[in-house]
């Protein structure tokens, strides 16, 4: 086994949620949509792992590329716009020798190939997907909760079926990724949740073997009347949890429930129910400027604190776009 020397890191390139934004009064968490990016030495050498492809999407493909990483792994919690429309202008779709391998929810006969062929063609996008679908691998996800991926520096992204993975596990056996075994604990592990959200929509548990470390990332997944038992499972323990609580309370209750969003005040219940460590709040509103975020958080605090999570005001924040976080 490699001599482990940095754990897992998380940067976040979009926490806006619906539509990017540009507004002065909306500096500090930014304003590009969903896209976030997952460091971790089990990756294979070379390669990016991100998580959907908002407007931030756009800003991250060029981190990358002053990086020289030309290869970059994408899952996909869902298909709606302000977590795909970065990919239409992010330069790794365009540039011919580089690697972008897709994962992502197929349901009703559409998955990740299906969404770009509709997407990119004209007239609602002067590039059509055939001139750069040689360079970009799609791989559908169906009936959310029955793979796993797994990912190793040397083997690199492989789907396996869940129960074979946890049979494996169990008996203390080598998985096997490609024309080779390796042991899970040299591995990044994730592992997939159906969130309540409009359409297919996944949440992502990423587990950092070599290290123990765990991040959950649960966006785009409403409040619900209790806390069923397999979203705590999914969450339990984790490191750090990104949730999306896009709504006020009073503007969720009024408003905007069956929206397929959530409230700080529930993000909390399932940090403290699940017993994650720290808890980030995620898909801000567009019309949210800096000090409507910050209430966000204070509401997300004062619950904790109502529940007994000590030192809530230190491990409960704001997502903010470019904010990088060590898991």
């Amino acid at each position: 086994m490699q001599n482990w020397r940095n754990e897992m890191k998380v940067t976040l390139f979009g926490t806006r949620g619906s539509t990017p934004i540009s507004d002065a009064r909306s500096i500090r968490y930014g304003g590009n949509t969903t896209c976030l990016r997952v460091e971790s030495e089990c990756l294979p050498s070379g390669w990016a792992l991100a998580v959907d492809t908002g407007s931030g999407f756009v800003p991250l493909s060029r981190a990358l590329l002053v990086e020289k990483i030309m290869k970059v792994g994408v899952i996909y919690t869902h298909w709606h716009h302000d977590h795909t429309q970065g990919l239409f202008l992010a330069p790794h779709t365009f540039i011919p020798m580089t690697d972008v391998r897709i994962w992502g929810p197929k349901e009703h006969g559409v998955g990740p190939l299906e969404v770009f062929r509709d997407l990119m063609k004209p007239p609602l996008f002067p590039v059509s997907f055939v001139k750069v679908q040689h360079h970009i691998k799609t791989t559908p996800l169906y009936h959310v909760g029955t793979q796993v991926m797994v990912v190793h520096p040397k083997a690199g992204f492989h789907l396996l079926d869940i129960h074979r993975y946890r049979q494996r596990v169990a008996e203390h056996k080598q998985l096997k990724l490609g024309d080779g075994h390796y042991p899970v604990e040299e591995c990044l592990v994730i592992l997939m949740y159906k969130t309540e959200h409009p359409e297919y929509t996944v949440s992502y548990r990423f587990e950092e073997k070599p290290t123990g470390r765990t991040f959950v990332f649960l966006t785009d997944h409403e409040n619900t009347a209790s806390l069923p038992r397999d979203l705590l499972e999914h969450v339990r323990g984790a490191d750090l949890l990104i949730q999306d609580g896009q709504y006020a309370n009073e503007v969720y209750m009024t408003q905007t429930a069956g929206f397929g969003h959530g409230t700080p005040e529930y993000c909390a219940e399932v940090m403290k129910e699940s017993g994650a460590v720290r808890l980030g709040i995620t898909h801000h509103d567009p019309s949210a400027t800096d000090a409507d975020v910050d209430s966000r958080v204070r509401e997300a605090q004062q619950r904790a604190m109502e529940l007994g999570v000590s030192d809530a005001e230190h491990c409960i924040f704001g997502c903010a776009d470019y904010l990088a976080i060590e898991v």
